[in-house]
C-alpha cells in the first residue's frame, strides 16, 4: 500500500500515508484493499472511499500489472523504466480512477474533466467525472490505442450496453481498458469493480486500432457521480451549480 500512498501524494499534491490497513488522505479520504486477487500476483483490487466512515461512498476498481513501455497519459501516465508490473499498474490506476475520485472532492477541474448529462461525450442521464486516458505498449505503434481513445469518447458508445440499471444512483465507477497485439486483443469494462459482459462486448466491437507488431493498450476511468435528478452525494464538497 506504500506505492498507493506515494502515487496519490504525487498526484494530489497533498500527503497520503499508510495507517494500519488503509491509505489515508486529507479529510476523510481513504483507500483500502478489496477482495482477494484470486491468486493472481499481478492483480490488486482497491477501494477508494470518499468518506472512510461511510461505506456507501466506496468505489472499487481493479489494478492489473502492466508490462511494456509507457505511452503516457492525457492526465499523466506511468513513468516507465524498469518498475515492476504491479507498481506500474498502480500508477495507471492513480492517473485514471484516482484522479477522477480526487476531482470529485476538489471539484476544480485540476485532476479530471466534468461532463453533464447532456454532454455528447458523456453518459446520457448522468453527471460524470472523466479521469485521465493512459496508454502503454511496445513497438512503433505503442501509442495507437491511446490516441484513438483520446479522439473517440467511448461512454456514448457503451451507454446502450450499460443500460439504465447500474446498481445504484450515485458513485458508480466505470473502468475501460482495451488493446492488444499479435498475440490477441482484449477489451474489458468494469462497473463498480465487476466485469460487465455486455459493455465489454460492445467495447470489443468498436473500431479501435488492432496492432499486429508490438502491442498497444489504453485505459480510462469515469466516475458516474449521480443520476440526473438525484441529489449529489452528501459530504463530498460538490458544487453542482452550473453543472446541470
Amino acid at each position: 500500500m506504500g506505492a498507493v500512498a506515494d502515487e496519490l501524494s504525487a498526484l494530489h499534491g497533498e500527503q497520503w500515508q499508510v495507517e494500519g490497513e488503509e491509505v489515508r488522505g486529507p479529510g476523510a479520504l481513504a483507500v483500502r484493499l478489496g477482495g482477494p486477487p484470486d491468486g493472481d500476483p499481478h492483480r490488486l483490487d482497491l477501494v477508494f472511499l470518499v468518506d472512510r466512515d461511510r461505506p456507501e461512498t466506496a468505489v472499487p476498481d481493479r489494478v492489473t500489472g502492466i508490462d511494456g513501455g509507457p505511452a503516457g497519459g492525457s492526465a499523466g501516465g506511468p513513468a516507465g523504466g524498469d518498475q515492476d508490473p504491479v507498481r506500474r499498474g498502480i500508477e495507471v490506476w492513480a492517473s485514471t480512477a484516482g484522479a477522477a475520485l480526487i476531482e470529485l472532492v476538489a471539484h476544480n477541474g485540476r485532476f479530471a474533466g466534468h461532463l453533464d448529462p447532456s454532454d455528447p461525450d458523456g453518459m446520457p442521464g448522468w453527471h460524470a467525472v472523466h479521469g485521465g486516458v493512459v496508454g502503454w505498449g511496445t513497438g512503433k505503434r505503442f501509442h495507437d490505442v491511446q490516441d484513438w481513445l483520446v479522439r473517440n469518447p467511448v461512454l456514448p458508445a457503451l451507454a446502450p450496453a450499460l443500460g439504465e440499471d447500474l446498481g445504484r444512483d450515485q458513485l458508480v465507477g466505470v473502468h475501460v481498458s482495451f488493446g492488444g497485439g499479435a498475440d490477441g486483443q482484449r477489451a474489458e469494462v468494469l462497473v463498480h469493480g465487476r466485469p460487465h459482459a455486455a459493455a465489454s462486448a460492445a467495447l470489443a466491437a468498436l473500431g479501435w486500432p488492432r496492432v499486429a507488431e508490438g502491442d498497444s493498450y489504453a485505459r480510462t476511468f469515469v466516475l458516474l457521480v449521480r443520476r440526473a435528478g438525484t441529489r449529489p452525494p452528501a459530504g463530498t464538497g460538490l458544487r453542482v451549480a452550473g453543472r446541470e
